[in-house]
């Protein structure tokens, strides 16, 4: 993509000012005086709150910091828009699409996994990192075969071939992988380390042992806090407990502060920046909270809410990181909108646009759909405003599906300042390759 004049000065003063920083760097100080190394190498970390829009990024931070304080994620100091339509057909993205646009810097096909529309294979952006000696992972709180994750490190036509999916992940050598899904990488027959308390959700389908792959290609093993905590690197795989917080649906009872295979996005997170950071030529980090897309594909505000919070604690892990490491570009974004969520006084009634499952899934009552009336369902609301008296909100929604407008991106770090304005979500693309091979 051509840059602006505008976007080339910006671009002109960012090279000044990290090269400034080098030369301070050089000199054993850093800008407040304090003694330090020679600067490591440009890294980026994307965080994708898949199906987030601006509504759900209002309604967390409303409820979660109030009118005043700004929430992390929007805190960053620049901001701006993508577009999330996909290439040729139709103007409403998928997860595969989206992220692909970011991964190879094209459009692409619904479905289509790191691939252009026409199945060309260009490379991504974690193939860039590779050549450039710089190390790769992945976060997510849903399971890490997905598609978002796999349009960085495992690209593949169809993004419903998982287990396809994990073995690519492998071969391609990410080097930090960390979320759910441990059932695509066990045989069946073989329960893992997880318990299978939900059998239709946590069984194995798997047709090999990934897992003891993995462990003979040198990856480290990971399935629960604990061994979570102990991970030395650098490479490592750690496969814990799916979607904690969406798990109440599935489990009567269940707690996530209670399962020690449940191990937090921003801790899972916290632990790949120390594993990646061992590399000096640099990384890059695809994190996803995929929790936030399925709450709004069952209308499930609450959840909505939950997730942002485990985004925002996400950009605090990161920022809190770049405090040592300036040399990291944060993007904070979204593959797309998802249930056309939008926020309203309470007094209002609710559309009766379902959600795609009535939730919890056992019992005969639903939490998320609207009442024939339009009652309002208890998932989504009333909210308070935290820090107000008597103010709160509540959420609705039009479809169970994606929608096709524009998402926030807000960044820093390294050319942040380029994301000013609207764009191509190609754009992530271009930014991100200019800052790891800078």
């Amino acid at each position: 993509m051509e840059l602006t004049s505008l976007s080339k000065r910006r671009l002109f003063t960012g090279v000044m000012v990290a090269g400034l920083a080098t030369l301070i760097a050089l000199v054993g100080f850093d800008a407040r005086g304090d003694a330090q190394g020679p600067s490591n190498a440009r890294s980026v970390v994307i965080i994708s709150g898949d199906g987030m829009g601006i509504q759900q990024r209002t309604a967390i931070q409303y409820a979660t910091y109030g009118l005043d304080e700004r929430q992390p994620m929007d805190a960053l100091p620049v901001t701006g828009f993508l577009d999330t339509v996909p290439a040729r057909k139709g103007a409403v993205s998928d997860s595969a699409a989206g992220a692909t646009a970011w991964s190879i810097g094209m459009k692409t096909e619904n479905g289509f996994v790191g691939i252009g529309p026409n199945k060309e294979h260009p490379p991504t952006l974690f193939d860039i990192a590779q050549e450039q000696g710089k190390s790769t992972g992945l976060v997510n709180d849903h399971d890490i075969t997905n598609a978002t994750l796999a349009a960085f490190g495992a690209p593949i036509l169809n993004r419903d071939r998982k287990r396809a999916i994990a073995r690519r992940l492998l071969r391609r050598e990410v080097d930090v992988m960390m979320g759910g899904g441990e059932g695509y990488w066990y045989p069946r027959g073989n329960p893992g380390k997880i318990p299978d308390k939900v059998p239709d959700e946590d069984a194995s389908v798997g047709t090999e042992n990934l897992v003891a792959k993995a462990q003979a290609d040198g990856y480290q093993y990971a399935w629960d806090r604990e061994t979570v905590s102990e991970l030395t690197g650098p490479k490592a795989l750690a496969l814990v407990q799916d979607s904690g917080i969406q798990r109440w649906k599935e489990l009567r009872g269940y707690k996530p502060k209670d399962d020690p295979y449940y191990v937090r996005a921003p801790d899972l997170l916290e632990k790949s920046l120390e594993l990646l950071s061992q590399n000096p030529n640099g990384f890059i980090l695809a994190a996803e909270s995929d929790d936030m897309d399925s709450a709004a594909h069952e209308h499930d505000g609450v959840n909505v809410i939950r997730a942002g919070r485990t985004i925002n604690a996400m950009v605090e892990v990161v920022q809190e990181f770049r405090e040592t490491h300036p040399e990291v570009l944060l993007v904070v974004t979204a593959d797309h909108e998802t249930g056309g969520m939008t926020i309203e006084n309470q007094v209002e009634t609710n559309t009766n646009s379902d959600g795609d499952d009535p939730v919890p899934y056992y019992g005969d009552g639903s939490l998320n759909n609207a009442g024939p009336n339009g009652e309002v369902p208890p998932r989504s609301g009333p909210f308070p405003i935290k820090g107000t008296k008597n103010r709160s909100f509540k959420v609705d929604w039009t479809t169970p599906e994606h929608t096709g407008g524009m998402v926030p991106v807000t960044a820093d770090g390294p050319l942040s300042e380029l994301f000013m304005g609207v764009h191509h979500n190609t754009h992530v693309f271009d930014v991100a390759e200019q800052v790891l091979t800078d």
